[in-house]
């Protein structure tokens, strides 16, 4: 069965435990995810692959929702998923398997665009921020997300995010 953050029975019926509305309520688990949940529990009889996985997080981004999994879906069962999930949310969903190699999960999330460089860069005040150097040709793909990809890119590795088109 695919993992999640809250109980099965909690996702399906909609009526939380104390348990599992103390996550909701300290943002473990945030109030848009839930739709996602409920559409995932519901797709697990049809997509039988779904059974190994485990749930990591989706974020809103635009009317965009990236979906983070992990433990070994093949390229054809992510997309597959992506195909299920938007018909059931009525909306773009992007599945992006999640890893700890930070270059591997942006690359994800910026495909079709070719990634030149990713640095880790050191501010005098001792803060730090990822600098992304996306291709110049790609710059018309995501010109208008900039600010969302870098957002979501900064909820997943917990780091501040800066992209720019080289």
């Amino acid at each position: 069965m695919l993992r999640y953050p809250l109980d099965r029975i909690c996702i399906k019926s909609g009526v939380f435990c104390s348990h599992c509305q103390q996550k909701i309520e300290s943002e473990v688990v945030e109030r848009g995810e839930l739709e996602v949940l409920k559409a995932l529990v519901n797709l697990e009889d049809k997509l039988k692959f779904l059974r190994r996985g485990e749930y990591v997080k989706s974020i809103l981004v635009g009317d965009d929702v990236y979906l983070f999994v992990k433990n070994g879906f093949d390229s054809t069962e992510l997309s597959t998923l992506e195909q299920e999930l938007s018909r059931e949310l009525g909306r773009r969903v992007r599945v992006v398997e999640y890893t700890h190699d930070l270059r591997s999960l942006v690359e994800q999330i910026l495909y079709p665009a070719t990634i030149i460089g990713i640095n880790r860069v050191w501010l005098p005040d001792g803060t730090e921020i990822l600098s992304v150097r996306v291709s110049r040709r790609d710059k018309r793909h995501l010109a208008s997300l900039k600010e969302q990809v870098e957002l979501l890119i900064e909820k997943i590795s917990g780091v501040k995010t800066r992209l720019s088109f080289d």
